[in-house]
Formats: C-alpha cells, sequence, structure tokens
C-alpha cells in the first residue's frame, strides 16, 4: 500500500519531468520560429515562381471577392505588374487540397501547382503524369479539360482551385 509521500513524490517528479519537457520545447521553438518562418517562405516563393517562372519578383496584396478577404502576390518584372499569382483551398478526394496559380494579364494561365494536400499517397503523381497542369497553361478556363483517370475526384479539385483563381483575377479591376 502506497502512502501520502510516496504518491506526493511521484506526482513531483512527474510535474518536474512535464516542465523540464515544457521548456525544453518553448526554447526549441523560439530558437527555430525565424529559421521555419524563413523556410516557409523560401518555398512559398518557389513555388510561386513554378507556376509563374517570367516574373523576378512577387509583391502581396489583397483583394475583396464576395465579401471574403483574399492574399495573392502580384508577378512582377522590371518594376511592372505581368500578372497574379493567387491560392485557393479546393477538395479532391480529400478535403485540403491547396492549389496556387499563376495567371497573366490577359486572364490566361501559366502555371498550376498543388502546394499542401491530404490525398491518398499518388494521386498529384498521377494528375502530374497525366499532364493535367501542363494542359491548364495557356487557358483562360477550365471547360472541357479531361480529368485524369484514377485520380478523378483530385483532378477535379485542382480544376476548382484554378477556377477559384480565375474567379479571383476576374475581381482585380
Amino acid at each position: 500500500m502506497k502512502t501520502f509521500g510516496s504518491i506526493l513524490l511521484s506526482v513531483l517528479a512527474l510535474t518536474l519531468i512535464a516542465a523540464v519537457a515544457t521548456a525544453a520545447l518553448a526554447g526549441t521553438n523560439a530558437l527555430t520560429k525565424d529559421i521555419i518562418a524563413e523556410n516557409n517562405a523560401a518555398t512559398a516563393d518557389a513555388a510561386r515562381r513554378t507556376v509563374f517562372s517570367a516574373a523576378e519578383a512577387f509583391e502581396e496584396r489583397t483583394l475583396t471577392a464576395d465579401g471574403d478577404t483574399v492574399t495573392y502576390h502580384a508577378a512582377l518584372k522590371g518594376g511592372e505588374v505581368i500578372g497574379y499569382v493567387f491560392t485557393a483551398v479546393s477538395t479532391g478526394k480529400s478535403a485540403g487540397l491547396v492549389v496556387m496559380t499563376g495567371v497573366d494579364t490577359s486572364g490566361t494561365v501559366t502555371g498550376v501547382a498543388v502546394t499542401e494536400d491530404s490525398e491518398t499517397a499518388g494521386y498529384i503523381a498521377k494528375v502530374t503524369d497525366g499532364g493535367l497542369f501542363e494542359t491548364l497553361k495557356g487557358r483562360q478556363n477550365t471547360d472541357g479539360v479531361d480529368t485524369v483517370s484514377q485520380a478523378t475526384k483530385t483532378s477535379k479539385g485542382i480544376l476548382k482551385g484554378v477556377d477559384k483563381a480565375l474567379e479571383y483575377f476576374a475581381h482585380i479591376g
């Protein structure tokens, strides 16, 4: 039978372990948060360059579409706006499909990339290998674009994301 003293000692030991672990995690977070933020910014910039390779720089902007505030990036070359990069969240086979779309000033798609997803493993690769992203380049809408066999829902989610980007483009005036 345990005594009150032994129970109290166990509680104090567990409390000390939890406090040390919490302090270690907080310290690690404090030391790495700037590095993580820089890495995330570099990854986002690389994705923007993938969908709009002609841009020299990107400038963050906002617009209001259907009552929502949307953050997007103007693609710049020689200080002039040559297009835009929009990010839209869609649902493919799973929720959380994040589609980045480059659109030039005439409303033509310059590139498409999936930057985050919860799709079944291999579905984004099937869409890529099936040529969906290449098919979307040079288009001003997704009408008549075929989905990729064995990744139909993922393809439809990507098309919805591109449609949303083109809808956002229509609000830039």
